[in-house]
């Protein structure tokens, strides 16, 4: 087990059928990036981890949504499972601690689109053309 604190990770899917996670646990991926010969970041590789928190914790992780940046603090430990005779190993933060991140992808609604018919263009008058 070993202390760890994520500054920047990524609410992922809770499963291939659902987006919601419970309020006891979640999916995160991590990127990793590195410069490009053009000078610009690409991804590489992503950490991904499942989320944990204790009853008694208090932390009710239904606030974070599919797509949210978060900071996470815990400790991480690797969980072993057996399914049809093959082991699994999950990377799992226990965690103490979690926050939305600084430049989280969430931000205030969008202005409401104009109406096509409201574009402003010459001023027309009441009279018929004919």
């Amino acid at each position: 087990m070993a202390k760890i604190e994520i500054e920047s990770a990524f609410v992922e899917a809770w499963n291939k059928n659902t987006d919601q996670h419970p309020a006891w646990g979640m999916k995160t991926a991590e990127p990793h990036s590195r410069k490009n010969d053009a000078g610009k970041y690409e991804t590489v590789g992503r950490t991904f981890r499942t989320v944990k928190v204790s009853r008694a914790s208090g932390l009710d992780l239904t606030q974070f949504r599919k797509g949210d940046r978060v900071s996470i603090w815990g400790k991480e430990v690797t969980e072993t499972r057996e399914h049809e005779g093959k082991k699994f190993y999950d990377v799992v933060v226990w965690a103490d601690r979690i926050e939305l991140a600084e430049g989280n992808r969430q931000t205030a609604p969008a202005a409401p689109a104009p109406e096509p018919w409201a574009a402003t263009g010459p001023a027309y008058n009441d009279e018929s053309p004919f």
